[in-house]
Order: C-alpha cells, then sequence, then structure tokens
C-alpha cells in the first residue's frame, strides 16, 4: 500500500518537466492569439462599415474534393462605387442565401479587400487563445499537482529519517 503511494507521488513529478513544457507551448500560443486578435482590431478600426448582399453562392471543391459554398457579396462604398467580393470563408451547407444582406467592413484605400463582419472574422483569434489558455491553465495544474507530491514525499522522508534517528537512538542505549 505504502509502496503504491510512493510510485504515484513519483508519477506526479513527472509534471516537473511536462508542466514547464506545456507552460511555454501554451503561453506560446496565448501570444499569437492575442497577436491575431490586435491586428483584427487594428484591421477593423481602420475600415468602415457598409451594407452589402449575397449576390452568389460559389462552390468550390477543397483538396480533399470536399464542396464549400462561398459567398459573393456585392456593397456600395461611401463614394457610390460599387464593389464586389468573394467570402473569406466557406460552408457546406452554405452559411448565406443569395440575396441575403450582410455586414461589411471595407478599406477605404483598398475596398476590393473587404469582409464580411460576422464571428467568422474573429474566430482564429478566439481559438487560439481557448487552446493557449487551456494548456496554460494545464501547465499550472500539473506544475502544483507536482509540488504537492513533492511536499508529501518530503513528509514521508522526514517522518523516515525521523524513524530512523529514533531506531539509530535505540539501537545505542
Amino acid at each position: 500500500m505504502m509502496s503504491l503511494w510512493i510510485i504515484n507521488s513519483i508519477t506526479r513529478l513527472r509534471g516537473f518537466w511536462v508542466g514547464p513544457i506545456m507552460l511555454v507551448i501554451g503561453l506560446g500560443i496565448l501570444y499569437l492569439g492575442w497577436q491575431w486578435r490586435a491586428h483584427t482590431q487594428e484591421m477593423v478600426a481602420t475600415m468602415l462599415p457598409a451594407e452589402g448582399r449575397v449576390v452568389e453562392m460559389v462552390p468550390l471543391a477543397d483538396h480533399r474534393g470536399k464542396t464549400f459554398f462561398y459567398p459573393i457579396v456585392e456593397f456600395r462604398t461611401a463614394e457610390g462605387q460599387t464593389v464586389r467580393f468573394q467570402g473569406g470563408t466557406g460552408s457546406n451547407p452554405p452559411s448565406y442565401r443569395t440575396g441575403a444582406r450582410v455586414k461589411v467592413l471595407y478599406d477605404p484605400q483598398s475596398p476590393q479587400s473587404a469582409v464580411i463582419d460576422s464571428w467568422e472574422l474573429w474566430l482564429p483569434s478566439n481559438l487560439l487563445i481557448g487552446v493557449g489558455g487551456f494548456f496554460t491553465l494545464m501547465s499550472i495544474l500539473l506544475i502544483l499537482n507536482a509540488l504537492a507530491a513533492l511536499l508529501q514525499l518530503g513528509r514521508l522522508l522526514g517522518l523516515l529519517g525521523l524513524l530512523g534517528v529514533l531506531l539509530l537512538r535505540r539501537k545505542r542505549s
């Protein structure tokens, strides 16, 4: 029973080397997510809003042959120029219907680089932040678990040392 407890404690000590590795990975992913989010915020801050209309859904096949539908959106700039662009995210089934109205964000210097203002704009950064946060949290828990195991082992070793001292004193007497 006692040896199983010691083996379990020693196994938990692996958190001292796995935890820091996971912490570095988690913090790296978290940093990339925040950078991506900051870039998206800067991009959105320089863009102007407009209302667009989905004029077509274009089917495109990926490298595995699966078909995704991409919206073709048309909108007018503040200067009255009509612009058409393809949405950056395809889906199957289609996320939009032909004729649907969508919010558009565009750069006045380059209206062709417009984007549909939706949750998909923030998805990559939010995924990275979520995964990075999960890795960071798990690594901290691994390190704390290893510290708890070390304290338990230290207590056991302290008791064994005390028992040894008592046995030595008895033997001398």
